[in-house]
């Protein structure tokens, strides 16, 4: 399944959700509210626009690149993770608590918020959406139309850079049960297959602040908090795309997921 992320200008208008409830108004980081959002992040649960793209946003937020997060779910059936508090009295409310998580992650990594819990099927949605929003007569209560420049899904690629990484791994004391699993089947596509590779070393630490800013869900002594700074920044070094529209040609690659869009080129 893909997880879709829009590149293009978009004002907050078309779209945006009415409800009242705390994750359905939409958060910006900012002061910078009435202006159009560059690349926005459409991800199904809170947290998974750290673990995924924290590093992408972080980059093009430091680039001054104003960048959005739209989180499909609230995140209410999820386990509780963070041990000061309760898993049967705090559980009510952990919706409101989980929208809190996404703020302050969105704000370490710079990205606007705008949340919606209603979207089960956030892939086929996403892609929907995007289509839908530059057609006048598709929702026309939702505001003028707006077409984006592009579209494009995170892509589960195989770096080989986790095995090579694995006797590392070990000595930090991390379980790698799940990597030795990996072995025994299929590989995954490797880069060639991914439009775009993004460097994202120089944002492994902002990273990993937004992802301990979800304490209800990645506990105090995951691996994705606790890594060595130099074995993280080598283990979450790249992150890769896959550019859905406009179709690309084969063994296309481009340097930035705005190439052609801000005078980046393309590199195939």
């Amino acid at each position: 399944m893909y997880r879709p992320c829009c590149v293009g200008s978009y004002d907050g208008t078309r779209g945006r959700a009415v409800q009242e409830d705390v994750m359905d108004v939409p958060i910006f980081s900012d002061t910078r509210a009435h202006q159009g959002v560059t690349l926005l992040v459409v991800r199904p649960h809170p947290d998974d626009e750290s673990i995924a793209t924290g590093g992408m946003l972080a980059s093009y937020s430091t680039r001054g690149v104003r960048t959005g997060v739209v989180i499909c779910t609230g995140g209410e059936e999820g386990a509780i993770h963070d041990p000061d508090l309760d898993p049967v009295a705090d559980r009510p409310r952990l919706h409101a608590i989980r929208a809190q998580e996404v703020r302050d992650a969105c704000t370490i990594l710079g990205g606007g918020l705008y949340a919606h819990p209603d979207h089960i099927m956030c892939s086929r949605v996403s892609v929907d959406a995007f289509h839908a929003a530059g057609y006048a007569h598709a929702y026309p209560e939702a505001g003028p139309p707006w077409r984006v420049a592009k579209l494009y899904a995170i892509a589960q690629i195989d770096d080989g850079q986790w095995g090579a990484l694995l006797p590392e791994f070990k000595v930090a004391g991390v379980d790698t049960a799940f990597l030795e699993r990996q072995r025994h089947h299929a590989r995954r596509p490797g880069p060639e297959t991914a439009t775009v590779a993004l460097d994202v070393r120089p944002y492994s630490e902002l990273q990993r602040q937004a992802l301990r800013a979800h304490r209800t869900q990645i506990s105090r002594e995951s691996f994705l908090v606790n890594l060595p700074v130099d074995l993280r920044r080598r283990a979450f070094a790249t992150a890769y795309f896959l550019r859905l529209f406009p179709p690309t040609a084969p063994g296309e690659h481009e340097l930035d997921l705005l190439a052609g869009l801000d005078g980046t080129a393309r590199i195939g």
